[in-house]
């Protein structure tokens, strides 16, 4: 027996090392992270840690100096994968 994966993703994914911070808390809450793969649909990311993030947030590419709201869909130790709304 095989275990067969289904991509559910729309879009293929690009690597990326892009460093990033998820901000919340109307601002005063911060998290930095690398973003490891990136579409215009979405994200994961990679944190230091566990990755504690409430389920909506923005969030800064840092290296591009761009902002985005977004919404967490899993999360898996201290990687998540977010879509962007």
């Amino acid at each position: 027996m095989t275990n067969v994966s289904v991509e559910r993703r729309s879009e293929a994914r690009r690597r990326s090392l892009l460093r990033a911070s998820v901000v919340y808390g109307g601002g005063r809450s911060t998290m930095d992270c690398v973003v490891r793969d990136l579409t215009s649909k979405g994200a994961r990311l990679k944190f230091a840690g566990p990755a504690l993030v409430p389920p909506i947030f923005e969030l800064r590419l840092l290296d591009r100096d761009e902002h985005r709201h977004a919404r967490k869909v899993w999360v898996r130790e201290a990687e998540m994968g977010l879509a962007f709304d």
